[in-house]
């Protein structure tokens, strides 16, 4: 979000520099050499053919060219056994949901996908009004795993608001002609987008500072925003714009108002653990397995095997395990060795004959207030662009509403707050 917004706010003339905590910019999009001659993202990462926000920026930078789709399929693990879910027909062969729940379940996403207007769901929780529309088998069997594999152990806190917007995404992947599922990304994954965009970022006057952690900001003489980082180094800027979650804002605005710390600190996040592992051969014919089954470790089960370009893989398999969870979840508290061994252990519930030795790379990473959780009424808990502080303005991941985490949604906020700050500096 912070790149995008320094890109729009240089294009239109404005002199920015970019503070990065890291060593490399990026955030949650980062990517790293997962195994020889392949960079490829930390945690999984998809381009819908419907992320308009997303599609044309990367025409705005030049990388249009290179975005690639694939038809994809998506797998449910139920009652022990793995069921592809990919088509109409597979749909109403899958055996685990009557046909008259078949039937209740494509009317309720019919009705879903034709609703234009949400507000009304967000006093909802998704649970009450699932199983209203869905009736409650459907939510079981269906929609509660989905739920689990975006938020974990807080998927009974969400509004309905929320699984309508993942239900008007999730359809769009869809081609309308076919009905086949369609997802993509740039050929070289987001360390191409990423390092591309710092490229093109620096040839138009943007200044990046990597390893610059904000400690605190206040406000000087003039109207200025002071920013300390790490080592004491103190900047003064005529505007500042943070795209931290909001626990570092806390943080770092020793002196906000006792109003506005209340409303940043009621959004409650979730923290993930992601194991990666490279495999020697590809493991499911899905791009994502969906548990329904209870006891597993992880949330969901993503191979993106299914949507990088395979002559990047060669015959290998890449695997994403998620665990979304609360920051007091003790399993955190795990090694990453045994974090690898419980997964691999989990996956083997799945498929019988995985083997330990079918694993050629595995890696854990971890972040903390990754997912922000859209409760009931969460509209009113955003906080406005502009905030009490004269010149410091916020855009984060809390201010992504009725949508799931993605990156279409963060460059369009990314365009918001770089459209109010040039708003503000011409009425100056």
């Amino acid at each position: 979000m912070g790149l995008v917004t320094a890109w729009y706010l240089a294009k239109a003339g404005v002199r920015v520099t970019v503070f990065e905590k890291e060593e490399e910019v990026g955030g949650l999009s980062r990517s790293e050499e997962i195994m020889s001659g392949l960079q490829w993202d930390r945690f999984y990462h998809v381009i819908l053919s419907t992320d308009a926000e997303l599609l044309g920026f990367l025409d705005e930078i030049g990388l249009s060219s290179q975005v690639y789709f694939k038809e994809t399929k998506t797998g449910f693990f139920t009652h022990g056994r793995l069921h592809s879910v990919s088509s109409t027909s597979e749909f109403l062969r899958f055996k685990p949901i009557p046909l008259w729940n078949k039937l209740r379940l494509g009317a309720g996403i019919l009705y879903a996908t034709r609703l234009d207007n949400s507000r009304r769901l967000e006093s909802v929780s998704a649970k009450v009004w699932l199983t209203k529309v869905f009736g409650r088998m459907n939510y079981e069997n269906f929609w509660e795993p989905l739920l689990r594999s975006k938020l974990g152990t807080a998927s009974d806190q969400a509004s309905a608001s929320f699984i309508w917007a993942c239900i008007n995404r999730l359809y769009g992947t869809r081609q309308k002609s076919s009905k086949r599922e369609m997802l993509g990304c740039v050929q070289g994954g987001y360390h191409k987008i990423l390092s591309h965009l710092h490229e093109n970022l620096v040839k138009i006057g943007v200044r990046i500072l990597v390893n610059h952690k904000v400690q605190r900001i206040e406000p000087m003489a003039g109207d200025k925003i002071s920013l300390r980082c790490n080592g004491n180094k103190t900047l003064d800027y005529d505007r500042v714009v943070s795209t931290v979650p909001s626990p570092e804002v806390l943080r770092f605005w020793e002196d906000m108002p006792h109003e506005y710390r209340n409303r940043l600190d009621k959004v409650r996040y979730l923290d993930l653990i992601c194991a990666t592992l490279v495999l020697e051969k590809s493991l499911s014919p899905f791009y994502i397995t969906n548990l329904v089954d209870s006891g597993f470790p992880f949330t969901g089960l993503i191979e993106a095997t299914h949507v990088i370009p395979a002559e990047m893989l060669g015959n290998k398999g890449l695997v994403y395990l998620p665990r979304y969870m609360a920051p007091n979840d003790s399993f955190g508290e795990n090694s990453d060795e045994r974090v690898v061994e419980i997964f691999l252990g989990a996956l083997k519930r799945i498929f019988p004959d995985f083997s330990d030795k079918d694993v050629v790379v595995k890696l854990v990473h971890r972040e903390s207030n990754v997912q922000p959780i859209q409760e009931t009424d969460y509209s009113l808990s955003i906080p406005p662009m502009g905030t009490p502080l004269k010149n410091f303005y916020l855009a984060n991941t809390t201010m992504i509403h009725n949508s799931t985490l993605n990156n279409n949604e963060v460059v369009r906020l990314a365009r918001e707050i770089a459209g109010l700050l040039l708003k503000d500096v011409n009425q100056a």
